[in-house]
């Protein structure tokens, strides 16, 4: 039976860019002040792990906190992770804000590496905003440090379908209620993998005939219609889940 690190489940983690981790760290930032303060009410004394969101987090220890600031001093590199081998980039089309959020969250737990947003024939096509972005990155910031992450999801810009679909990748995956079983998907080790699911109203059958004759197998997630973030959570957690066999 694996044994359960009960450290892992009190550790207050922050994130913080690898170019501000240094032996000193002087914290300023809004969010994090109010989580630290208000949401877990730290004191002077106390351990926090601060991880850069490219393989390493740190142990510090605070020596000052105010509403202003709160102040780290830097102990010992805590844990250290290479990138995964197998890394999954989800293909996600543009959706109502509430529902990208909502995936963005439950991806990043499930271990997706990187989220590529796409227009297609029915999906949304107006561009998010620069504060809807930087909101994106908060989220999947937030789910890393839940989920004891410790390297960020990409965020990457959005592109079209047809760049999408054309790109390389070792196994090419698109969610569909005509599709294989997982099982016979996953017998063989891929180490770059994209999976894409369709907008609400799915995929046209022109886009599902592109997806074919550019190298895509189709998944069937369930004998049920499912709802685009259902399915894009749904997805994201038997694929990882498999390749970690």
């Amino acid at each position: 039976m694996k044994k359960i690190n009960l450290n892992n489940m009190s550790k207050v983690r922050l994130f913080l860019p690898k170019n501000e981790i240094c032996d000193v760290v002087t914290v300023k930032d809004k969010d994090i002040l109010h989580k630290a303060n208000d949401v877990l009410a730290l004191k002077k004394g106390q351990h926090v792990y601060l991880f850069d969101g490219e393989g390493m987090e740190y142990r510090y220890q605070i020596t000052e906190t105010s509403r202003r600031c709160i102040s780290l001093k830097k102990e010992a590199v805590e844990c250290t992770s290479n990138a995964p081998l197998e890394k999954i980039t989800l293909g996600l089309p543009l959706l109502k804000e509430q529902k990208i959020e909502l995936i963005l969250q439950r991806a990043t737990e499930l271990g997706v590496w990187a989220y590529q947003p796409f227009i297609c024939e029915r999906s949304i096509r107006e561009h998010p905003s620069s504060g809807k972005k930087e909101r994106w990155i908060k989220i999947v910031q937030e789910a890393t440090r839940q989920s004891s992450r410790l390297w960020l999801a990409q965020i990457n810009e959005i592109i079209d379908f047809e760049t999408l679909i054309k790109q390389d990748f070792s196994l090419k995956i698109a969610a569909s209620i005509e599709g294989q079983k997982i099982i016979d998907i996953t017998k063989e080790k891929y180490r770059k993998i994209l999976l894409m699911i369709g907008p609400e109203g799915d995929f046209s059958p022109q886009e599902y005939e592109k997806l074919k004759a550019n190298g895509f197998i189709f998944l069937k997630l369930s004998e049920n219609i499912l709802r685009v973030e259902t399915a894009a959570i749904m997805a994201s957690g038997i694929i990882n889940y498999f390749l970690m066999r």
